[in-house]
Formats: structure tokens, C-alpha cells, sequence
């Protein structure tokens, strides 16, 4: 499934979160981040066969490790049997890349590719966790959208899955 609407029975896809997932999908209250939670975590158990946990406060897998991001109408999951963490960055936004660079403590910059690499990096190592610095960062591009994953793992080894809702769409 690639487009989140094409989904008709929201329901099916709710009987299979956990009683703790969906503790945790029922406190959103926008459709669109319900959407993305149901999504992405519907992601992980059919790639996993298993459901999420959250531990201090990041998803979990007992068989490898995941991380979730989202941005506008694109959720990213990815799995690894090491540590990861991704994030995901709209490259069309306009920003004051110095007073951003500055406010997260990154390397200040006016080129807008330099500044979203390392905010996405930053991002992406954040949710990595502890030995973030020792571990690689991969990035992909995918039209004005950026992708960082953090991971100690060759890229090769990293799955990661993109999916999107279609642009026209009125959830918010």
C-alpha cells in the first residue's frame, strides 16, 4: 500500500494494534497523525511480525530496532537489526537557516542543502540515541524531500519504507 487513502477499513488495521499502541493512537486527535501512527506502526508488524513498544518514549521491536518519522503527507519507517533513527525534512520550506542554525546549536549556514543536512542529521541522531556520534548518516532525496538515517549498520542492511498520502487531500 502506497497511498494511505486507498485504505478503506481503518477499522482492520486498528484491531491489530496492541491494547498499548492503542492506547497511544486514540490520544491523537488528528485524523492525519492517527493516520500516520496507524501506518507506520501497520508497516513494522507486517515487515516485523510484531508489534511495537515504547520505550522511553521511542518505538521498540523485540527482533531489531525501528525508528518512525513524518513530515507534511510522508511517513518513513526504518528497520534495522542495529540501532537507527530517521527523519524526514520538506527541502522547499523556507527558512532563516542562520537564526534555525543557531537556535538548535548546528554549524550556521545560508546554503539551504548544507543547513538541512544537518538539521535532518541532528534530528536523525536524536532519536539514534546514545553513541549517535560513532554512527553513520546515509541520506536520500526524494523530489524536494530530504532522508537521513542514523545507523551503525552498512546501508545495504537498512530497510526503510516511504509512504505518502496523496497531496490533495483535505486530512488535516
Amino acid at each position: 500500500m502506497s497511498n494511505i487513502e486507498d485504505i478503506k477499513n481503518m477499522t482492520d488495521l486498528e484491531s491489530k494494534l496492541s491494547k498499548l499502541e492503542l492506547i497511544q493512537y486514540n490520544k491523537f486527535t488528528s485524523k492525519k497523525r492517527k493516520l500516520q501512527y496507524l501506518l507506520s506502526h501497520a508497516i513494522v508488524r507486517d515487515i516485523c511480525g510484531e508489534n511495537t513498544v515504547v520505550e522511553n518514549g521511542k518505538p521498540t521491536i523485540k527482533s531489531g530496532f525501528v525508528s518512525i518519522a513524518h513530515k507534511d503527507n510522508w511517513v518513513v519507517v526504518a528497520v534495522s537489526k542495529k540501532r537507527v533513527g530517521i527523519d524526514i525534512e520538506n527541502t522547499d520550506v523556507v527558512r532563516d537557516f542562520v537564526k534555525h542554525s543557531e537556535l538548535l546549536g548546528l554549524p550556521k549556514t545560508h546554503d539551504k542543502q548544507t543547513f538541512y543536512q544537518n538539521f535532518i542529521e541532528f534530528e536523525a541522531r536524536f532519536k539514534f540515541g546514545d553513541g549517535a556520534d560513532m554512527a553513520n548518516i546515509y541520506f536520500r532525496e526524494y523530489g524536494n524531500y530530504l532522508i537521513g538515517i542514523c545507523t551503525k549498520e552498512e546501508s545495504k542492511n537498512i530497510h526503510f519504507i516511504l509512504l505518502g498520502l496523496n497531496k490533495n487531500s483535505d486530512i488535516k
